[in-house]
C-alpha cells in the first residue's frame, strides 16, 4: 500500500534497491512536495512512497516515486473554459480573447473547421505562385509553425520538381548558401537522395576553401548549421561545415554583432537543439508567439492564422484523447486494488510520449494504443527493477513467453493483475485489427513483449550476480531494454495502409529501429544514469565504458555522445533508404530520439543526475491545455 509522508526526514530508503527507471519518464524526485491547491485541475499531491508489504517469500525493494501531477476525477472534468480561469488565476495570465475562443469551441467547431480549410487552400495557392527560393522559405516556416503535415504532397511534388532540376539550381544560386542549405535538409527530411556535393560547392571554392562571402553571411551560416544535422557517415566535410558555422554563430552571440533580434533568436534556439532534432508539434508555439511579435520574420497573415486555428483544434483532439487514456487506466488501477501500488501510474505522461512520436491527428487510434503500451511498460520494467524476486521474474518472463494467463496460476497476486490487463489489452487489440483488416499482428506483440522482458531479465541477473557488463555487452541489451523496439512494432501493426506483405516481410528488428533504439538508450543514460547508480542500480553505459576503458566521467560522456551522433548519421541514412517501411513505422523511428533529447537531456539543461518534473509539467500544458489566443492576420 502507499503511505503518503508530509516529510522525508524519517523515511529510511534501503540501499540495495533496484531501480532502473529504464525508457519512460524517471520522475524521482527528493525535494519537498509542491501543491498548485488552488489549481481546479492540477495539482501535486503529496507524496507517496512505496512501501512493500510483507512477504513469506521475499524482501520488496522500496524506492519513491513522485505521483503524476495529473488526477484523473480532475482531468475528466475539464472543460476549455476551466483552462483558461485556470491561467488567468494561477499564472497571472491574461486571455481574454482566448476566453472568448474556447468558450464557443463546442457551438462553432464547424465555423473554424470552413476557416481552417478555406486557410489550407490559401496556403496551397500561396506556394504554387511562390518562386523556388520563396517556396523553400514557406515550406520552412509551415514546418517551423507544426502544420507541413497538411501540404506534404505539395512540399513532396516541388521538392522533387527541383530535383530534376538540380543543375539550374546550382547555376541560378551560386553563392546563395541559406537556399541550397535548405532545399538540402527539407529534401532529406523527406527522404529525398541529395548529393552532399550541392551543398558543399555552395560554400567552398574549386580548391576546397571556404568562400569570402560565406564569412558574413549568417542566415546562410545558421541554414548550413540546421542542415549538417541531416549528414550521413563519410559525410565529413559537411561535419567541418558544421564546426566553421558553429564556431562563427558562437562568437556572433558572444559578441552582440547582430542587430537582428529574431536572427538572433533563432540562433540561440538552434544551438540549443537544432531543427532535426525538434518535436515540431511542442515548438510550434514558440514560433508562432516569435512571427506574431517579430516583423523580421516576414511569415505570411495567412500561414500565421493557419497556424494559431490548427494548433488550438489538434489540442482539442488531444484533450479529448488524453480523457480516454487516463479513465482506461483509472479503471485498471481500480481493479487492481493496490497491488500496483508500487509502480508508476502515469497514463499522462505517457499519453504525452506518445504524442511526440506521433503527433498528426490521423493517428489518433496510434497514439492511443502506443499510449496504453506505455503505461504497461512501466508497470513490468518496476516488477523487473524493483518489486519481483528472483523466481518470481523468471516465472513471469514464462508467462509472458507463454502468453497464456491460465498457465499463471503460481504467479503472485500483484503479477497475475498485470499480466491479465496486458494480455486482454493486446490481445483486444489484435481482435480489433483482425476485424477490421483481416491480418493477425498477435504474433508480433507477443514476440516484441517477450524481447522485451528477457532484456530485463538479463539486466536482472546482473544485478543479483553483481556483474558489470562490458560496454558492448551492456549496449546489446539494452537497446532492446529501453523499449523502443516494442514501441516500433507497436506502430507498425497500427499503420493506416499495413498488409500482410509489410508484416511478413517485417525483420526484428531492422538497422533504422536499432540506431533509433542506441540513440535513445544513450539519452536516457545520459540524463538519469547517476541519479540511478546512487540508489544502486546496475551499471548504465557511462559506468560500464568508465570501468572497461579506465577513463573519467567526462570522456566516457563525450563518448557517448560520439556514438550518438554517428548514430543519428545512420539513422538519417536509414531513413532516405527505408522507403518500404510503412509511413507510420518511419516516423516513429525517428520521432522517438527527439522525444528522447527532450526528456532526458533537454528538459534538465543536461543535468546528468534527474529529470525535472516541472519543466516536464510545463510541457504537458502547453501541448495540452494552454491554447493559443486566435488573431486573425
Amino acid at each position: 500500500m502507499k503511505y503518503c509522508l508530509p516529510t522525508l526526514s524519517n523515511l529510511y530508503l534501503s540501499t540495495d534497491f533496484l531501480p532502473n527507471y529504464g525508457f519512460f519518464l524517471p520522475l524521482k524526485i527528493q525535494h519537498s512536495a509542491q501543491y498548485f491547491s488552488s489549481t481546479p485541475y492540477l495539482r501535486l499531491r503529496k507524496k507517496c512512497y512505496s512501501v512493500a508489504s510483507n512477504s513469506s517469500t521475499s524482501f520488496r525493494r522500496t524506492t519513491n516515486y513522485q505521483p503524476s501531477s495529473w488526477n484523473d476525477s480532475q482531468i475528466q472534468t475539464l472543460n476549455t473554459t476551466t483552462f483558461t480561469v485556470i491561467y488567468i488565476n494561477i499564472l497571472q495570465i491574461s486571455f481574454s480573447s482566448c476566453f472568448y475562443y474556447i468558450s464557443n469551441v463546442s457551438t462553432q467547431g464547424d465555423v473554424h473547421e470552413k476557416r481552417r480549410e478555406k486557410l489550407k487552400e490559401d496556403v496551397k495557392r500561396l506556394i504554387k505562385e511562390k518562386s523556388f527560393a520563396d517556396q523553400l522559405k514557406l515550406f520552412d516556416s509551415l514546418q517551423k509553425l507544426g502544420v507541413a503535415y497538411h501540404f506534404e504532397d505539395e512540399i513532396k511534388y516541388l521538392l522533387n520538381l527541383m530535383k530534376y532540376s538540380e543543375e539550374k539550381l546550382r547555376m541560378e544560386f551560386t553563392e546563395d548558401v541559406n537556399f541550397k542549405a535548405l532545399y538540402f535538409r527539407l529534401s532529406r527530411e523527406r527522404g529525398f537522395e541529395v548529393s552532399k556535393d550541392l551543398l558543399v560547392k555552395s560554400y567552398k571554392d574549386e580548391k576546397g576553401c571556404f568562400k569570402p562571402c560565406v564569412f558574413h553571411d549568417i542566415k546562410g551560416l545558421l541554414s548550413l548549421y540546421e542542415a549538417s544535422f541531416l549528414s550521413m557517415d563519410g559525410e565529413d566535410e559537411i561535419d567541418e561545415a558544421k564546426e566553421f558555422a558553429l564556431k562563427h554563430l558562437n562568437d556572433c552571440m558572444r559578441s552582440n554583432s547582430l542587430t537582428n533580434p529574431a536572427l538572433a533568436k533563432h540562433i540561440a534556439l538552434a544551438l540549443e537543439l537544432p531543427l532535426h532534432h525538434r518535436i515540431q508539434k511542442l515548438q510550434a508555439p514558440m514560433f508562432i508567439e516569435h512571427a506574431r511579435n517579430m516583423k523580421e520574420l516576414d511569415v505570411d497573415p495567412i500561414l500565421l492564422e493557419f497556424a494559431q486555428l490548427d494548433f488550438n483544434m489538434t489540442q482539442n483532439i488531444y484533450n479529448k484523447e488524453l480523457k480516454e487514456i487516463t479513465r482506461w487506466w483509472t479503471k485498471i488501477s481500480n481493479l487492481a486494488g493496490g497491488e500496483l501500488s508500487f509502480a508508476r501510474e502515469w497514463p499522462v505522461e505517457s499519453y504525452f510520449l506518445a504524442v511526440g512520436v506521433a503527433m498528426e491527428p490521423r493517428f489518433s487510434t496510434c497514439r492511443k494504443e502506443f499510449a496504453k503500451a506505455i503505461c504497461f511498460i512501466n508497470v513490468v520494467d518496476d516488477i523487473y527493477d524493483i518489486y519481483g524476486s528472483l523466481d518470481e521474474l523468471q516465472l513471469f518472463t514464462d508467462a509472458i513467453e507463454r502468453w497464456d494467463f491460465s498457465t499463471s496460476k503460481s504467479l503472485p497476486e500483484y503479477m497475475k493483475i498485470c499480466l491479465s490487463e496486458l494480455f486482454n489489452t493486446m490481445n483486444s487489440l489484435a481482435c480489433k485489427i483482425m476485424e477490421e483488416k483481416g491480418l493477425n499482428i498477435l504474433p508480433y506483440l507477443k514476440r516484441a513483449w517477450l524481447d522485451l522482458c528477457k532484456a530485463y531479465m538479463v539486466e536482472v541477473r546482473w544485478y543479483y550476480n553483481g556483474y558489470c557488463p562490458t560496454f558492448a555487452e551492456y549496449l546489446d541489451n539494452a537497446w532492446i531494454s529501453v523499449a523502443a523496439p516494442l514501441g516500433s512494432v507497436m506502430t507498425l501493426c497500427l499503420s493506416e495502409n499495413l498488409t500482410n506483405l509489410s508484416l511478413e516481410g517485417f525483420d526484428f528488428y531492422p538497422s533504422i529501429i536499432r540506431q533509433s533504439s542506441i540513440i535513445f538508450r544513450l539519452y536516457n543514460d545520459l540524463g538519469t544514469s547517476k541519479g540511478e547508480l546512487r540508489r544502486g542500480d546496475v551499471s548504465k553505459s557511462l559506468q560500464c565504458y568508465m570501468k572497461e576503458k579506465h577513463v573519467s566521467e567526462l570522456e566516457a560522456q563525450k563518448c557517448m555522445k560520439s556514438i550518438i551522433n554517428k548514430c543519428w548519421k545512420e539513422l538519417n541514412r536509414e531513413w532516405i533508404k527505408a522507403s518500404r517501411y510503412e509511413e507510420t513505422f518511419k516516423m516513429v523511428a525517428i520521432n522517438l530520439p527527439r522525444v528522447a533529447h527532450l526528456f532526458y537531456l533537454q528538459s534538465n539543461d543536461e543535468n546528468v543526475v534527474e529529470l525535472n518534473l516541472e519543466k516536464m509539467n510545463d510541457y504537458v500544458i502547453s501541448l495540452f491545455f494552454k491554447p493559443i489566443t486566435l488573431k486573425e492576420g
